[in-house]
């Protein structure tokens, strides 16, 4: 009986102990940041409900909520080179996601960060420039 006791002991603190940022802390990226604003050209856009931007290992994770019971979300990859920040969806047949300004291939600049707060900056292949003011929200 006490041979199952430590048994059980030792599995409870390996499974409450476990990490759920797999393959290493990745900064600040990990979790959920809301998308607070985007300006196209220095004007803000208007968007329906909110865009939310989710990092984990090597997966990206955008969704737009609005109403009550609406979820689009897209998923795909994203690298971190000091200021630069690539978020790229592999698979254009499951980009569905109509975010200003978000292509299948984004190449950012890191403009501001912090732990709480970030700004990406990018030129659409249209020539528009985008901003995106991003918030912690987790």
């Amino acid at each position: 009986m006490k041979k199952a006791l430590l048994i059980i002991s030792i599995l409870s603190v390996l499974v409450l102990g476990s990490c759920t940022r797999n393959h290493g802390d990745i900064g600040i990226w990990f979790g959920t940041w809301h998308v607070e604003r985007i300006t196209a050209g220095g004007t803000p856009v208007n968007v329906e409900g909110d865009y939310f931007f989710q990092f984990q290992n090597k997966v990206f994770r955008v969704s737009q909520v609005y109403g009550h019971e609406h979820l689009v979300e897209s998923f795909g990859t994203w690298d971190e080179d000091g200021d630069k920040m690539t978020i790229s969806f592999p698979d254009e047949s499951v980009f569905y996601i109509e975010m200003p300004g978000l292509e299948a291939h984004n190449d950012f600049t890191v403009t501001t960060s912090s732990s709480r707060d970030v700004t990406f900056t990018k030129t659409a292949t249209d020539g528009t420039a985008y901003s995106y003011h991003l918030k912690k929200a987790n």
